[in-house]
Parts: C-alpha cells; structure tokens; sequence
C-alpha cells in the first residue's frame, strides 16, 4: 500500500484524501437516511392499512354472525377506497373462505410457506412486491373471523427509486464541490511546487533557464521561494557567462599551437631521453584509445609494446637514447583493452631538447585485411568444395584446384566460358528463370544441378551462388561454391532401400518401427491419440494360386497406391509382410473419424483390380488401435494389438473393421 501511495504524484495524493472523505460521509449519510426514511414509510404502510383493515372488520361482524356472504362481498369492496390492496380474503376460523376482494389491475404474489409462518407470527410481513397483514374480526374478544390482505409495493419501489436520484444528485454536487477545492488546491498550491520542481531539474542537466512566474493569485510563503529561486539563478548565470568569456580567451591562446599539431592525421608523440610522454596530439587518443590526459607522463614503451619481450623494443631504445632514426617499424602489440594492434613507427631525434619524437600510424585494418586475402586465397585453394567466380558478362573468371579435380576440366579448359556450358541444356533451361529471380531479389540461390564431368559421367551437386561486388572496380561479380553429392547419394538411396519395400516401395517394418518410436516420443509432450490400423487382404492366397506370384505382386503394388491415396499425407502407410499393411493415422480429432478413414480404405480396396482382361475382387479385414499417452507401451505391444483386433474382424465375417480400445480411455479388448 505504501509503495503505491509513494508512485502517485503531490496532486493525487492532496486529491485523494478529499475525495475519500466526501465519498464515506456521502455514504455513511445515503445509508443512516435512506433505512431511516424506508422504514418510516413501511410503519406508515402498516397503519393506514390497518386502521382501514379495522373499520372495515367493525362493518363485517353481522354478516359473519349471519353467514351474510353477499354483505360481506359489498363491505369488503370498501377497500377500493386504497388504490394500493390487490387481494383481501376474509377467512372463518377454520380458514374456509367465507368472502373475499381482488383488484384485478394489481398483479397479486401468494407469499411463500416461510412468508406465510412470518405473516401469522409478527401480523404482517413485507415481500419483494407485497406486504401481507393478517387483521382479525373481534365481537366480544373472541376471533370470529380473519382477513389476509395483500398490499402492493410498487408506490415503495417508486420512492426507493426517487430517492436514488437524489442521492445521486448530491453526489454529483459534493463531487462538484471537491473538484472545486482540488483546483484551487492545484492552483496555490501544487502547481507552484511543480514548476519549481521542473525548474530545478533543468538547473541540473544544464539547460536555458527561464524565470518563474509568481502567482497573481497569492503572495504567501511559496511566492517567496519562487522569487528567490529566480534571484539564484540569476546569479548562477552571470557566473557561468564569466566562466565563459575566460574560458574562451584561452581557448584562442592554444589555437594556434594545437591547430598545428592536429593537422597531422599520425599520431605525434614527443618522448624525453628517460623514455616518458611530453607532448601528444589529438590523433593519439584514436590510435591507442586512451584519453589524452592518461597518456601525457606515461613510460612511452608501455603503450608501444605490452610485451617487454617484443623483439622491437631495443630498436626503439636505441632511438630513445642514440637518437637513432627509424624509418617503417612495424610493432605487433595489444592495446590497452585487449585487443590486437598493428603500429607502423616512425623516428626522428630533437636535438635541441634532448628528445625524440615519434610518429605512429595504426595499420591494424589494413594489415588484417592482407592477412585474410591470403587466408582467402589459401582456402580458395584448399577447399573441398569447387569453386568458381564469374565476371559481369557470366564467363568463368577464376576456378580452384576442387574445381578441376572434380570435373577433370583443367584452368585452361574452362576459362572464359560461360555457365551454361557446364550444365545440360534441360537442366539450364529448366533453371535459369529461377536463378537469376533469385540474385535479382536476395543476391543468392542455392539447390541441386545435375552436370557430367569431362569424361561425360553425371555429376550432382548441391551450388550456392552468391552475387557479389569487387571492391576495387565495383563491378558485380557471381561467386559459385559447388559440393560434390555422388557420395551423399548414394548413402542415401542405402537408406531408401534399407527402409523401404522393395516391391510397393512402401515403409517396410524397420521404417514402422522407428515411426513408432517418434510418435511415442512426441505424444509425451502433445498428449494426442493417434491410430494404428492393421490391415490383412482377405482372400490374397487365392490371387497367389489361381493367377501367380507375380500377379500378386501387382496387385500388392496396386492396393499399396490405393492406401496411399485414401489416406492423409501426414499419415504413415507401410507394409509389415505379404499381405499386412499398417498405417499410422495422426493426429486424430474422433472415433468416428477414424471409422470414416476405413470405409474410404474399403471402398477404394472393393473396387475391381484389372490384370489384362482379367478382373479381381479384393476385400480387407482392418483391426483398430487407438494409442493413448502415458501408457507404458512399445511397438511391439501396439502391433500386437492392432493385429488382434485384426484376427477378431476376420473370425466375425472379413471385410469390417474391430476397434481394439476406445480413444476415450476404456479397453475392449
């Protein structure tokens, strides 16, 4: 709580404590006045009805005695005299009606069993919409009859309302009234403090003052404050304006010598006989990044060299105490941050003074930038993958010693020529749009060419091509780095066909398995069901026998694309052995998704395979495991489920589909 007060500003916090009072005394008052008013009015409810109740019981005694109903129907209509009674109903001792009044245009609520207990107990009782008053007919003290009447409340209701919009009224005035106070408060009191606040903020970070104006409207302590702040400042500012003036006189007396020493680019450092820094220039500072005032004084071969070791420092002693001179030193060392720097020095002796002074160029970029040409050059040359950089008009300007031995295309074989001469003209054709969108829109491309090397044999590659601009002419020119694919390839097609059928070219089991595998592992984190079908040809012996082996297979070939194409590309379909299929339906939304996937299977599976002039009925049994997360099970355990759902379809007629679970968790089988 206090660290939210703290955050709010002068104003609201002088703001908050008024509109907090006037809102609990508005409140405390709203509520004593209101009770007090409402139940004034409810007591004066009960005795008006009461005393009209009364007079009319003195009227109904000889109709009750006499057993009178049409007088005691013409005394009851007395109480049409109250616009407010819905229902008067006059009641024997036994509670038989004996007569009764009932104002149709007043909607009547019967109280409830409670309310009626409440009614007998206290003699009259307020409901939501109805006061209920039970008044007895006396003759000699004894209770010859009793009448329950029913009054309407909606004249309460009104009153309620009316005194609502009152109260609202006064809120909205004392409301008015404390806006009020807070803007005179705003006005003498908090805008004041805050200008002063602002101005002394300016003070600090240095910016144009400018005076404050005092209020017109008061002439107390904060005026006061504020004409002495002006006065302060006043004075803060003929002393800076002096400070100035001084400060530019001097300005002017070092000009000249500084204009001199700055116009040089090097770094110039004049260094006495002992080896100290007498005399820097500004360019110092950006050589060596050390500010100015920490290089006058400091030993000279200290910020040359960080290695007292370095194989140039008896050079620069020699110049230090021979006045030698050094003519392009170069001096690899660290600066004062870590970082490695190159120095080319420059010596010449002041005799006269007995010092020397030196002139120092960082050469750190340019030295870099020779070093990484002959790196590049050496990895231009040394690389596994091939590469090739092509001039403005596209012919082959430079190629690297991968190139060649790749290709077996020599330098002199394929310099000058253009790209396309190195790849098939489909293959050119079916690229050259693509490739060079791609430059015009991202400088690059990358992806598969297929080309033949110089003995005509097919070579894949995997290109990068990269549009790039020479630094010197500013030409643009076109950098290729190609890899060799032969042998990724073919680890490649070894992998297709170690996981693939080699008849349906389907998933085989290995493949199944390690699908299952990854499932598994992902339903860990997305806790979804997925599906394992299990499907076994009904009939397939017979096609085996009466038509070959080698009609079978075409039609395990055939079935195979038929599954492929009912099925979902996100789903899984393979071929466990001969005849079984599995396929992996994920993700899943419903059971009955799952079972319109299988009626699709079967109707694609019925319809007629042709062989020659021959054709063939298949049919299918399909066994259904839905696998639910966080249930401790292996490929194994799922196949085994799913084929005997499979084996339980068959026994009970082929051609349908046994589900094993639900996917909502209770086991069937």
């Amino acid at each position: 709580m206090n660290k939210w007060i703290e955050k709010l500003t002068l104003n609201q916090r002088l703001s908050l404590p008024i509109i907090s009072f006037i809102v609990i005394v508005f409140m405390a008052f709203q509520v004593f006045s209101y009770q007090r008013y409402l139940n004034l009015e409810k007591s004066n409810l009960v005795t008006r009805t009461n005393i009209l109740a009364n007079g009319v019981g003195l009227n109904l005694t000889a109709p009750v005695l006499f057993n009178d109903v049409v007088a005691a129907h013409d005394i009851l209509s007395a109480f049409k005299a109250d616009t407010l009674i819905a229902r008067v109903r006059l009641e024997r001792p036994d509670h038989s009606l004996f007569a009764h009044y009932i104002d149709d245009s007043i909607k009547f609520t019967p109280p409830t069993p409670k309310q009626q207990h409440l009614i007998v107990q206290n003699g009259h009782h307020f409901g939501t919409e109805m006061l209920y008053i039970i008044v007895p007919i006396l003759l000699d003290g004894e209770n010859i009859a009793h009448m329950h009447i029913a009054v309407s409340l909606h004249k309460l209701q009104a009153l309620r309302i009316t005194h609502l919009k009152i109260s609202l009224f006064l809120l909205l005035l004392l409301f008015g009234v404390g806006a009020y106070i807070i803007n005179r408060m705003q006005l003498w009191v908090t805008n004041p403090i805050t200008q002063l606040n602002k101005a002394i903020i300016r003070l600090i970070k240095g910016d144009e003052h400018k005076p404050l104006t005092q209020s017109r409207y008061t002439n107390d302590e904060l005026s006061s404050l504020v004409s002495g702040f002006n006065q302060m400042v006043d004075k803060i500012s003929l002393r800076d304006s002096k400070i100035r003036e001084a400060m530019a006189e001097l300005a002017e007396e070092k000009a000249f010598a500084e204009d001199v020493i700055e116009t040089v680019q090097h770094a110039l450092i004049v260094v006495n006989h002992h080896g100290y820094i007498t005399l820097v220039n500004q360019a110092c500072q950006h050589v060596f990044d050390i500010p100015l005032t920490q290089l006058s004084g400091k030993y000279f071969i200290d910020i040359i060299a960080s290695d007292h070791d370095n194989p140039v420092i008896p050079i620069v002693r020699k110049a230090l105490c021979k006045g030698a001179v050094i003519d392009q030193l170069t001096i690899q060392t660290r600066s004062s941050s870590g970082e490695e720097k190159v120095y080319l020095v420059f010596s010449r002796p002041l005799n006269q003074r007995h010092q020397t002074l030196f002139a120092i160029e960082d050469i750190t970029d340019r030295y870099q930038a020779e070093k990484q040409q002959k790196l590049a050059a050496n990895i231009f040359e040394n690389s596994q993958d091939a590469i090739l950089l092509f001039d403005k008009n596209g012919n082959i300007s430079m190629v690297n010693t991968a190139f060649e031995s790749m290709t077996g295309y020599s330098e002199a074989d394929i310099l000058g020529k253009p790209f396309r001469q190195l790849v098939d003209d489909d293959e050119y054709q079916r690229l050259q749009a693509t490739i060079l969108y791609s430059l015009n829109i991202a400088n690059q491309w990358q992806g598969e060419i297929n080309t033949r090397t110089m003995n005509n044999e097919s070579l894949p590659l995997f290109v990068r091509v990269n549009q790039i601009q020479d630094s010197h002419s500013k030409e643009p020119q076109t950098v290729v780095i190609a890899s060799d694919l032969r042998s990724m390839k073919e680890v490649q097609r070894l992998e297709h066909l170690a996981n693939h059928d080699p008849l349906t070219n389907l998933p085989n089991r290995a493949k199944l398995h390690q699908s299952l595998r990854r499932y598994l592992i992902q339903q860990h984190t997305s806790q979804q069901v997925f599906a394992v079908l299990f499907i076994d040809l009904d009939g397939f012996k017979d096609v085996n026998d009466s038509y070959g082996h080698e009609a079978g297979d075409q039609v395990l070939k055939i079935i195979a694309e038929k599954l492929k194409g009912t099925v979902r590309k996100t789903d899984l379909v393979s071929r466990l052995a001969g005849d079984e299929f599995v396929i992996l339906l994920s993700p899943i939304e419903s059971e009955d998704g799952v079972r319109r996937t299988c009626q699709r299977l079967f109707d694609r599976i019925d319809e007629p395979i042709q062989l020659g002039s021959k054709a063939l009925s298949i049919s299918a049994s399909i066994g259904c495991y839905y696998v639910l997360p966080n249930e401790k099970q292996n490929g194994d355990d799922i196949l085994r489920r799913a084929d005997k759902a499979m084996y339980e379809a068959k026994i009970l007629g082929k051609g349908q589909v046994i589900e094993y679970n639900s996917m909502y968790g209770n086991n069937s089988g």
